[in-house]
């Protein structure tokens, strides 16, 4: 048995040398290199270019944003309910930008509850956005659909002027932050 072994040992021919199995071509390797690297350096290049020119068309700022749609709404000043939604709509919005205020992801009644609400709010504006959130819950739930287009304005500059004093004041208050680490 260990015969059979050792003659299903195949033999190697003496006069085949030993370079010739040594020897590689440099030209293969580099064409999989630049095959593999190319197409993913485009790739990436590619990438890059889409994630700065979406940053930059997302540069507009939260008031920026709530300014424009405040704008749009004073245009169209649509009913009372209407109005009072899309006005709690973009206060929370700004809120949820301006302050990472988590206003815009909660019932009224959640928002009511919450105990730290409006925390991310600069002191001083806080009273004065819970009030107005407020009025524009009353009307909201009211019901009420009659067309009041003085009052509408009424709201649409008390909430643009809020934005404007938030943003001002939260500004303020991260420049204090930021001085304070320095």
């Amino acid at each position: 048995m260990g015969n059979d072994i050792l003659q299903a040992i195949p033999v190697l021919e003496n006069d085949i040398p030993a370079d010739q199995f040594l020897v590689q071509d440099f030209w293969e390797p580099l064409g999989w290199a630049c095959a593999v690297l190319i197409p993913l350096a485009v790739l990436t290049a590619w990438w890059m270019y889409r994630r700065r020119k979406r940053c930059t068309v997302s540069s507009i700022t939260p008031l920026q944003e709530a300014l424009n749609e405040l704008k749009e709404l004073d245009a169209q000043l649509p009913p009372m309910r209407e109005c009072s939604l899309r006005l709690s709509m973009i206060l929370r919005s700004f809120l949820a930008g301006q302050t990472q205020d988590s206003a815009l992801y909660e019932t009224h009644e959640e928002f009511s509850q919450r105990i730290d609400s409006l925390a991310s709010v600069p002191m001083s504006c806080q009273l004065e956005t819970r009030d107005m959130l407020e009025m524009l819950a009353e009307f909201k739930y009211a019901g009420a659909m009659e067309h009041d287009p003085t009052r509408a304005h009424t709201l649409i500059e008390q909430a643009r002027e809020l934005v404007c004093r938030i943003s001002k004041a939260y500004l303020e208050e991260q420049k204090k932050k930021e001085e304070v680490r320095a």
